[in-house]
């Protein structure tokens, strides 16, 4: 046994995991299944939103210069034409002193450039009285003045938010690429350790630390590949770190320097050890490990 001739400082053991972070693996998923994904590649705008001018409010669609002076002492009276409904658009067009009646989200009538909320509209069968003016465009939500086409709506290696995954579909966009999760695997050492739930003896402790790392590794967007419990025992340890397929092992035991503290010792006999001991504390024995 000996202690640790240096402790490699945080930051520096930080840059060590992230200059050999890799890319990853692109797939594509549903658009369902993205919220908490990363994006392997930008979204960009391949239409407009809006792709018509429609309407904020509900109310009339009228030409914005015949309401021009309305007001509750000069209430102006229009001829209703027909009406415009999400999904079913006003067919005719919008002339002089003509209005057509309009619900939120609706088309804008051909010809049509303003809409009068209801608030100000009385109606008597096909005849509307407003007593507020409105400014062109005003209550109407004009193309692409929430998106773009051709603009860029999220970027490269952004991990989505449930009100990102509402703005690709919006897009009209089903499936997303992304980076695969990585696949991890907790494997756990230690005699003294007991499941709980299960008796132990007085000189054994409940392990704790894979439900931790579970919720860890689920959190920060990993894929548990499996848990397994070795007791300290050489063999066994290598024979399970050299037989594992996942990305990422997490080794919870066993790493620092003591006669039973096998797993840095094997991990310099599979790959590299690159680093053993970080200056922090606790959890100094951290090591930092690099295997083919």
């Amino acid at each position: 046994m000996r202690g640790f001739l240096r402790r490699t400082p945080v930051e520096q053991a930080v840059a060590w995991i992230d200059q050999l972070a890799a890319p990853g693996i692109r797939e594509t998923i549903p658009l369902a299944a993205a919220c908490g994904r990363v994006l392997a590649g930008e979204v960009i705008a391949e239409r407009n939103v809006p792709e018509f001018d429609r309407a904020a409010m509900d109310g009339i669609a009228l030409r914005a210069a015949d309401s021009t002076g309305a007001g509750d002492y000069n209430p102006l009276e229009f001829t209703l034409t027909g009406e415009s409904l999400p999904g079913r658009p006003f067919a005719g067009s919008i002339g002089p002193h003509q209005a057509a009646r309009i619900m939120t989200g609706a088309p804008i009538p051909t010809g049509a450039d303003a809409v009068v909320p209801a608030e100000f509209v009385q109606f008597d069968g096909d005849r509307a009285t407003i007593t507020a003016a409105s400014p062109q465009f005003k209550h109407v939500g004009r193309i692409g003045e929430d998106i773009r086409a051709g603009s860029q709506v999220l970027p490269d290696g952004r991990c989505l938010r449930p009100q990102d995954v509402g703005v690709i579909a919006s897009l009209g966009i089903a499936e997303v690429a992304v980076i695969r999760r990585p696949r991890v695997r907790i494997v756990v050492t230690g005699n003294e350790l007991a499941p709980p739930g299960r008796p132990k003896t007085d000189s054994q402790i409940y392990e704790a630390n894979s439900a931790m790392l579970r919720g860890l590794i689920a959190r920060d967007g990993g894929e548990l590949d499996g848990c397994v419990h070795l007791r300290d025992e050489r063999d066994l340890i290598r024979d399970t770190l050299a037989a594992d397929q996942a990305d990422i092992i997490l080794v919870s035991g066993g790493s620092s320097v003591g006669a039973e503290d096998h797993a840095p010792g094997l991990v310099a006999e599979l790959g590299e050890l690159a680093i053993h001991g970080i200056a922090m504390r606790p959890s100094s024995p951290t090591v930092r490990i690099a295997m083919p």
